[in-house]
């Protein structure tokens, strides 16, 4: 890119955009999207500084295809260039939940409660398919599924606020445990792909490890700052913004994960309806682009201001905030970072808890949504609709008006 950095920024801007428009089918399509794009297309980055990106994104916390975008972008434009980058691929979801937000407050009064009973089951099939899926990449010992099962055992039977912290917290614990003794003489694969010195990446890496523990610090000070505002855990405000960046900071695995997060922090304290809650996120699977523009839905139906837009952008920069503040501040650190076989040892335990986190919100969805045999068939259909090659809005349009219709006019 050979353009003055205002035009760089706008082309920049502009491309993320059109692929934010385009980017249907989760984070492995845009993974695959971006692949094409930015290294075969336009060879914008070489295939070792893709490979070295994707790496560092999917270790951190967070939507992976989403700080593959920004890591990208700060390559391209460093700062300027990776925010351009989010804002892009982000700015299409954004708007559309947001907007599918505002529609269901107006709307929500007149829908029946077989229109909320389909959509919850819809949920069901995909919070299950995507339980499968997760199951399959982050449980392949007997160990992982140990862990999957007791992280889901805890969470049903202990019900507390930080449950759900203990557990990534608690796994994050055994996986260091168990990596400093089976895994320290080991090293990944993923260095296999690590770019020559003469990359890009290791210069820009070189020269903002003076300000890379700035980004740091900063990552951690919200966990301190946001409860301090919200003492007696009745201002909606900060209580909104440090539910949605914990979540973000936690989340391994993809983002289907911040699902029981946000359903325990919103649904089970009165903020938002449980139908509600289930419509967007039914939405959310038809949407291009990341599936955490779920927050931009969840922020226009929360009252944390008197301006529904204004606390729909407070909710999406909340729970994408992390990704930045850890993209900038592990970037620098990535080579060495790397070398250590007990990170990747660590992360696998973890992966397997946030498992047994989807695994637990799984049954107790079971129970609430599955009335009657005819549910549990529909549920059975539309996962498998889900595993063929059909488009997802079509296998999930077309359920919810087959199922929708055949209740209305032959109800049981």
């Amino acid at each position: 890119m050979s353009q003055s950095i205002p035009q760089r920024n706008l082309v920049i801007f502009l491309t993320f955009l059109r692929l934010g428009c385009i980017a249907f089918g989760g984070p492995a399509a845009h993974l695959v999207l971006f692949f094409q794009y930015f290294v075969k297309q336009e060879k914008w980055i070489t295939e070792h500084e893709y490979a070295h990106l994707l790496a560092l994104t999917q270790v951190l916390p967070g939507p992976t295809s989403s700080q593959l975008g920004m890591a990208i972008g700060f390559q391209l434009n460093r700062y300027q260039g990776a925010c351009l980058a989010w804002l892009g691929f982000t700015l299409p979801s954004a708007l559309l939940m947001c907007a599918a937000a505002t529609l269901s407050i107006k709307l929500s009064n007149q829908l029946s409660t077989q229109f909320f009973h389909v959509i919850q089951l819809i949920v069901l099939a995909v919070v299950a398919w995507a339980f499968w899926q997760m199951t399959r990449s982050f449980c392949k010992t007997k160990l992982q599924y140990l862990i999957m099962l007791l992280a889901a055992f805890f969470i049903y039977f202990f019900q507390f606020s930080l449950n759900q912290v203990l557990v990534i917290l608690c796994a994050a614990i055994i996986g260091l445990v168990l990596s400093s003794n089976q895994l320290r003489s080991q090293k990944p694969n993923i260095t296999e792909t690590v770019p020559p010195k003469h990359d890009s990446f290791s210069q820009n890496a070189h020269e903002n490890t003076r300000t890379s523990w700035l980004w740091l610090l900063a990552f951690i000070s919200p966990f301190f700052v946001l409860p301090f505002f919200d003492i007696q855990h009745s201002n909606i405000l900060s209580f909104s913004l440090e539910s949605f960046y914990r979540t973000a900071s936690l989340v391994f695995g993809g983002g289907h994960i911040i699902l029981p997060f946000l359903h325990q922090d919103f649904v089970s304290t009165g903020l938002i309806s449980n139908e509600n809650f289930d419509l967007g996120y039914a939405l959310a699977q038809l949407m291009p682009g990341p599936l955490f523009s779920f927050a931009t839905y969840l922020g226009t139906l929360l009252t944390m201001t008197d301006v529904l837009l204004l606390n729909a952008v407070l909710a999406t920069v909340a729970i994408f905030l992390p990704s930045f503040l850890l993209l900038f501040g592990l970037l620098p650190f990535w080579n060495k970072l790397m070398k250590y076989p007990m990170l990747f040892g660590t992360l696998k335990i973890i992966n397997a808890a946030v498992v047994g986190l989807l695994l637990c919100l799984l049954f107790q969805m079971s129970q609430k949504y599955i009335i009657q045999w005819t549910d549990f068939i529909f549920v059975a259909v539309v996962i498998a609709l889900l595993r063929s090659k059909l488009p997802i809005w079509f296998s999930l349009i077309s359920s919810f008006i087959g199922y929708y219709a055949f209740l209305t006019f032959l109800p049981f």
